[in-house]
This record gives structure tokens, sequence and C-alpha cells, in this order.
């Protein structure tokens, strides 16, 4: 029960980050939990880290606090030129939405996935995990865009539609990538579906939602360095992330609301 209250409230706040904050900022910094789930596990539960768990637990706070600080203000003159680019780049995650499933489902065909050769196997916890990320991505996308609208439109009713929608693309991100969950490997399937959500919230941030870049070119560089070592930490934290909560996908889908 305390469980659900936790993820009830977790969601609550991160919906009160998008509206605060740009989802290309917000999405790279609930995507760096694995931090936190660490240093808790390690204060409170009384948990040994490892120096390499150490090293992913700093090198995803200085990627979060990069991200934060170099966070430009959103243009509104941009909404419309990109627009038609937001709805191109929809278009391209259902194409590869649906071009994974068919590969998931080709390497199922073959038989049990636990029976085949690695490759096999490798390319199924591929498939799943990359499906649930740009799920649980597109996910936070929608509250965002929900709560966007809200403001411009001076309509509460978006909020809960966005939201509800939100609920509904979490959900089908849990079922896509339980499938790698339960005949792969939970560490590689955690890793592609944290990275690939990181990857859609920035895509969709910038491209869908005209949220600017960096102007200059320290502050870009910074920015790109930012999100590259929040995604390295993630990769070296999420093992230890996995084996912390005992639910295979506790420490990924906190991203999405």
């Amino acid at each position: 029960r305390f469980g659900f209250v936790l993820d009830v409230g977790g969601a609550v706040l991160m919906l009160f980050a998008l509206q605060q904050a740009p989802l290309s900022v917000v999405q790279p910094i609930a995507g760096s939990g694995m931090a936190v789930l660490a240093v808790f596990s390690h204060a409170y539960l009384r948990e040994e880290l490892r120096r390499i768990e150490w090293l992913g637990v700093a090198v995803a706070a200085l990627g979060t606090i990069g991200v934060g600080t170099i966070v430009t203000p959103t243009r509104d003159d941009d909404e419309l030129r990109l627009r038609w680019a937001g709805l191109a780049l929809l278009g391209i995650m259902i194409v590869m939405l649906a071009a994974l499933e068919l590969l998931v489902r080709a390497v199922h065909a073959r038989g049990p996935v636990y029976d085949m050769a690695p490759r096999a196997r490798a390319l199924h916890e591929l498939g799943t995990g990359v499906q649930g990320g740009l799920l649980f991505g597109l996910s936070a996308a929608a509250s965002r865009t929900a709560l966007v609208l809200s403001k411009q439109m001076t309509s509460p009713l978006c909020i809960p539609v966005g939201v509800g929608l939100s609920v509904l693309i979490t959900a089908g991100g849990f079922f896509l990538q339980s499938r790698g969950l339960k005949d792969g490997r939970a560490v590689v399937v955690c890793t592609y579906a944290a990275i690939s959500t990181i990857a859609t919230g920035v895509l969709v941030g910038l491209i869908a939602l005209s949220e600017p870049l960096p102007q200059t070119a320290p502050e870009l560089l910074g920015w790109s360095l930012s999100l590259a070592a929040i995604v390295l930490g993630v990769i070296l934290l999420v093992q230890r992330g996995v084996r912390s909560t005992g639910i295979p996908d506790a420490g990924v889908n906190k991203h999405a609301v």
C-alpha cells in the first residue's frame, strides 16, 4: 500500500515538473532516478555500493546538474513551424514501434526465447526494451502537451484528457516491456528502456513542442555532454537498481506519468 502511495505521489510530482519545465529537461532528469535509488539503498537499507556504482551516481548527478542549469526558455514563435515536424516524428516513432513488433514476433516464431541463440535473444531484448521506452517517453510527452494546451487554450479539460492518454500509453509500455523481462535479461531490457525513454523525451520536446537548444556553442556542448553523462550513469546503475528493487521494471517506469 505504501508503495502505491509513493507511485501516485511520484506521478503527481512528475506532472508538476512537466508544468514548470520543458520535457527535454524533465525526462533526462527523471531518467537519472537510478542514482537516487542507489544512494537511498546505501543510506537506509545498508546496502553496499561498488566503486563502479558510486561512479554511476556521480556521473548521473553531474549530468542532471548540467541539464538543469543550461536550460533555456521555451520559444513560442517556432510552434507553428515545428508542428509538421512533430507529426513526422510521431509517424516515425509509430513505424519504429511496428517494426520492432515485427522483429519481436519473428523471434517468438522460432520458439521459446530462452532456448534460442544469444543473437536472437539479444534482438528480442532490444525490441521489447526500446518499445517500452518509446511508450514511456510518449506518455510523459502526452502529459506535457496537455499542460501546454491547457495554458494556451485556457481550457482545464485538456489536462484530464492528456493524463488519461498518458496512463493508457504507460500501460502499453508496461505490457511491451514485460515480454522482454519475462524471457530475456532484465538488466539489458531495462537499460534499453531507460535510454529509449530519455531519447524519446528529448526528441519530442525539441521537435514537437518547440523547446529550444542552448543558444551558444559552449552551452550546447555542455548540454550534450550532460545528456551523455545521464545515459552513462543509467547504464552503470541500472543493474544495481534492478537488484535493489527486486522488481525488474520498477527502476524504469517511474519516468512516465
